[in-house]
């Protein structure tokens, strides 16, 4: 108060003359009014702050609306562009595939449609909140959407003749219709950009970009409706497309201007714009003015033109497509320039409402200041003291020297259970029965008081006793104070109950995720940040080769060694890295190739998660990898069987349809040869071209290998004699030898034998060809039973028996990156082969349930083995037959009599029938379908004239095949006389032909002295087996 006094004194003696301003700063440093002066100060800052905040948030939001409303109206010029060139590119596709009537086409007019409702859902969903313009919308799309229904129902039907006699006004209607689709557009965007110009005053590159995002759909449009006019003119020869295509080129060239001076500034985008302007001018000197000039002259484009126009047309849409792509890039990073502009702005305006805050703190600072003065002397030390002591929650007990316990805190007392007074005076050993000592493993120590103060200034473990007689655990922290010349101990004691229990649930959870982590599949490792190995599971021991022991504190480079693809690999940060760790976590491909400790490779993939600490800061990586190898190895599998069942689709087709062509060939050769006389020397010629195209039907024969039908005709049988058979044979001429070990009890299997010795051949032929000095062939056939826990089971063989078969060479062997193909339809390393035959014999051996492997090593030979199942039945089989080798057949004539119906699709095929029979002495008619064949036959059975025999193709056009026309002919007439005749030599029906209802069977391609004795035998056996019925008939 003396020095309170004397600095009062001072200020009286020194303080300023008297006036305004010192009267207003000596009131306000007065106490008189503390609240009112408090409140006011306060009160005042908060309305600053207030208004400054108001105003930021009103600026802000104006600047967001106005964004806003700029997005939403480009975005819906963007959609109405989109939308009027899906239109176009409707047209466009509808005139290109009436040029055309190509598939593509098709498929692009559908790509178009969907684009269209697409873009059209996307538009009405943009202006949901704007009636007018949603019903214009609407109305807009079902003007298209009746087009559109209109030409899919046109394309569905393909036809052409309709669309030549009405097209060119079909044209016109449908163009009519779609301009008033485009006129709704125009209008909406004319709309839009009206209100733009109203409502937004843009910054220059607003408008320049939106200017250009405008101009390249038109320009696109522009481009589309010079293809779509090119093609309205080409197909109609209307001179008003010829107006509406120099329209739009001009259109085309006056939205490039506009786009070349827009992007003046870019020379990649000059660039790029140049290059869509040479590809459209390319386009109409190579397509567009040869294809209307061809049309003006009368003639038709040829399809490469048009092809080629298609190809140079999608040049130029992707250059659009990729300026578009970059144009907005340019428009979004400058919207982003924009917004963190505003950004700035607002940010300007926080940081003044901050100036405000800091004068609105000072302000009050200096109430508080006025307040403490007020209430300083009543305010003491010890008060202070005191209330701390009572108030913190740890215990705190003061000993004196002897270490007798003077005072106790209120959580002291709680801790132990005693009054404020009631262990005043008692030693404080009594509080704690037991001691622990950090440095020795939580060994026990000495509790004595003496002990303790030794131990001043660390941590202290014991277990405490409550006045009760409970004991727990706790923390004591001893210091020494020195108070009224008198040394004193402060005891800070903490109940660590719940950090004990705690710390024993972390160390169960510990040993939990231990197993947790020796249970999984997955390799894990755990790295410092120096990448270091911390952690590494069981399953990550057996990938590397590395034990846990022998990694702890290596880098994990040195243990997971592992290599990438460049695809795979990802590309370095230009900063670098700030630590190994974060090299990991970002550098690691998420699949690579492991090369384990012995110098396995393994496929892995692989995943790296960040461990962070408490700061959330990096300080370690942990790696889950996983080896994918057999995965890989089955999916390659899996897409191998995928490529033949495609190709066996493919397959069939294109060697019935050969088959078809050969018959043509073959029976025409031999019908000419039949009626030569014998000693002409054209016969000799004709001899040579038959036996090529029986060689041609060999090569369609292994195509249907492929094909579906081509299923295998099993029988039960043993395959030695045919191995033995099919190896002399296919050796015979060479300069190899063979040796054929077979063991004497091999069991029979089911199998198609035909199919089987093709296999058998091809793997033979290939051993002979991989000796070129000749060797020796060395073909094993036994027993093999395959258990599910056999060691050296082959990987993709069931469990089950089979008989192994093997063949090997000693020849120059296949390289590793050859036999990852051998498989493959078409893959050959030999100068004249086909690469047919592997291939044929992978889906032989996959069709009988079987497996097939290759081995090989350089300059030391191959071994392929083939594991074909074997028969339940364990009873002796008769030997497989032996397919013999087809011979030329007799070119005799064998004639006959009769009424004969030819029911095929092929022109050619029937015509040698009707010419070959009408020469051997039948009256032949004929049916290109089932449904006139069955018509021809009911008509013939109503006159009395009914035919002796039926010959029906397996396929036919018009949904019924020769199965479904049999099943007909018998519901008419149950003694029909039918044979079955395919280009699908290998289909079940050719081979169970007489369960179906058929009397006969000749696979395409014959000749004509095989036509004639199949129909003269079948016609006979037929009249056998009729001829009883007719007369019990008749005596009826």
């Amino acid at each position: 108060m003396a020095a309170i006094s004397k600095l009062s004194s001072a200020r009286q003696i020194s303080s300023p003359p008297p006036g305004a301003f010192r009267r207003k700063l000596e009131w306000l440093l007065s106490p008189e009014h503390f609240q009112f002066k408090l409140l006011l100060g306060t009160a005042v800052g908060v309305m600053v702050i207030l208004v400054l905040a108001v105003t930021c948030f009103v600026v802000t939001y104006q600047n967001q609306k106005e964004a806003r409303f700029r997005a939403h109206t480009v975005e819906l010029m963007r959609l109405s562009s989109m939308i009027e060139n899906d239109i176009s590119a409707l047209e466009n596709a509808q005139r290109g595939y009436l040029l055309a009537h190509t598939v593509p086409y098709q498929e692009n007019f559908e790509r178009c449609k969907i684009l269209f409702q697409q873009h059209a859902g996307e538009l009405c969903t943009l202006i949901a909140d704007d009636s007018i313009k949603r019903k214009r919308v609407l109305k807009m799309r079902e003007i298209v959407l009746n087009w559109l229904r209109n030409e899919s129902l046109a394309i569905g039907q393909n036809d052409r003749e309709t669309y030549d006699s009405s097209g060119p006004e079909k044209l016109l209607l449908g163009s009519s219709l779609l301009v008033e689709a485009r006129d709704i557009l125009h209008s909406i965007e004319r709309d839009e950009q009206i209100a733009l110009n109203q409502r937004v005053r843009e910054q220059e590159w607003a408008v320049q970009s939106i200017q250009i995002l405008d101009f390249i759909p038109r320009m696109e449009g522009a481009a589309y409706e010079m293809q779509k006019e090119k093609r309205g003119f080409v197909l109609t020869g209307d001179p008003a497309f010829i107006e509406s295509y120099k329209r739009a080129t001009a259109n085309f060239y006056t939205f490039y201007g506009h786009l070349a001076v827009l992007v003046a500034d870019s020379p990649t985008q000059i660039e790029l714009l140049e290059r869509i302007r040479a590809r459209m001018e390319n386009w109409i000197l190579q397509c567009a003015v040869p294809d209307i000039e061809a049309r003006r002259a009368g003639t038709n484009a040829t399809a490469a033109s048009r092809s080629r126009g298609e190809e140079m047309m999608t040049a130029v849409r992707r250059n659009i497509d990729t300026f578009t792509k970059d144009q907005m890039e340019i428009y979004n990073v400058r919207s982003g320039a924009a917004a963190r502009e505003r950004i700035l702005t607002a940010s300007g305006i926080d940081f003044l409402c901050g100036v405000v805050a800091v004068l609105m703190i000072a302000s009050s600072s200096y109430s508080f200041v006025i307040c403490r003065r007020q209430f300083k002397k009543l305010k003491s030390a010890d008060i202070r003291i005191r209330s701390v002591i009572n108030n913190i929650l740890d215990g705190m007990v003061t000993v004196d020297r002897t270490g007798v316990v003077r005072a106790m805190n209120p959580a002291a007392q709680r801790m132990f259970g005693y009054g404020e007074n009631d262990f005043v005076g008692d030693p404080f050993a009594r509080l704690i029965p037991k001691c622990f000592d950090r440095k020795i493993d939580g060994a026990s120590c000495s509790c004595e008081w003496d002990q303790l103060a030794q131990r001043t200034g660390g941590i202290i473990l014991a277990l405490a006793r409550t006045r009760h007689g409970a004991t727990f655990p706790i923390e004591i922290a001893l210091n020494e104070i020195a108070a009224d010349r008198e040394k004193f101990y402060v005891a800070m004691i903490r109940d660590v109950t719940e950090r004990t229990r705690f710390e024993e649930q972390l160390a169960a959870e510990k040993n939990s995720l231990a197993v947790t982590l020796g249970s999984i599949g997955d390799g894990v490792i755990t790295t410092d940040l120096n990448g270091c190995i911390l952690i590494m599971n069981p399953a990550c021991e057996a990938l590397t080769g590395w034990s846990a022991a022998e990694a702890a504190g290596r880098k994990l480079k040195a243990v997971l060694n592992i290599t990438a693809e460049m695809s795979a690999k990802k590309r370095p940060r230009s900063g670098g890295y700030r630590s190994e760790a974060e090299a990991i976590l970002l550098g690691t491909p998420e699949r690579s190739t492991l090369t384990t400790r012995d110098g396995t490779k393994r496929v892995i993939e692989q995943v790296a998660a960040p461990i962070s600490d408490g700061k959330n800061e990096l300080c370690g990586v942990v790696l889950v990898f996983r080896d994918i190898t057999q995965r890989l190895r089955d999916e390659a599998e899996r897409r191998k069987a995928e490529t033949l069942d495609q190709l066996g689709l493919l397959a069939g087709g294109i060697a019935h349809d050969f088959n078809n062509l050969l018959t043509a060939i073959i029976g025409n050769i031999s019908l000419v040869s039949m009626l030569l006389p014998p000693n002409d020397q054209i016969i000799e010629r004709l001899s040579d071209a038959k036996n090529a195209s029986l060689r041609a039907r060999d090569l369609a024969q292994q195509l249907l290998t492929f094909a579906r039908g081509g299923a295998p005709i099993k029988q039960t049988a043993s395959a030695a004699k045919l191995i033995e058979e099919t190896v002399s044979f296919s050796l015979r001429g060479t300069q190899s030898r063979s040796e054929i070990n077979t063991a004497p009890d091999l069991w029979p299997a089911e199998f198609d034998s035909g199919q089987i010795s093709q296999v058998i051949a091809n793997l033979v032929v290939n051993a002979d060809q991989a000796m070129p000095d000749g060797g020796t062939v060395h073909v094993r056939c036994e027993n093999y039973s395959a258990t599910a826990d056999a060691v050296d089971l082959p990987r993709g063989l069931a469990v089950g028996e089979y008989i192994q078969i093997q063949v090997t060479d000693e020849g120059v062997g296949i390289s590793e990156k050859c036999l990852k193909r051998i498989f493959d339809p078409y893959f050959t390393t030999k100068a004249h082969g086909s690469g047919l035959g592997l291939a044929t014999t992978y889906s032989i051996i996959k069709n009988h349930g079987g497996l097939i492997l290759v081995e090989s090593e350089l300059q030391r030979g191959t071994t392929f083995t083939v594991y074909l199942p074997a028969s339940g039945s364990r009873q002796p089989a008769l030997p497989a037959p032996i397919q013999p080798q087809e011979e030329s057949a007799p070119t005799e004539s064998i004639t006959g009599a009769g009424r004969v119906l030819i029911v095929d699709d092929e022109e050619a095929i029937r015509m040698l029938v009707d010419f070959t029979l009408t020469r051997l002495g039948y009256v032949v008619s004929e049916a290109d379908t089932a449904l006139k064949g069955i018509d021809l036959y009911r008509q013939a059975l109503q006159t009395n004239q009914r035919f002796d025999l039926v010959i029906l193709d397996l396929t036919l056009p018009g949904g019924m095949g020769g199965k479904d026309a049999l099943k007909a002919l018998l519901e008419i007439d149950p003694t029909v006389n039918a044979i079955v005749s395919s280009g699908y030599a290998t289909d079940a029906t050719m081979s169970r032909y007489e369960d179906l209802g058929f009397r006969g069977v000749i696979a395409k391609p014959y000749e004509a002295s095989a036509l004639g004795r199949i129909v003269r035998e079948t016609i006979e056996s037929g009249r056998a087996a009729t001829e009883q019925p007719y007369e019990l008939q008749q005596a009826c």
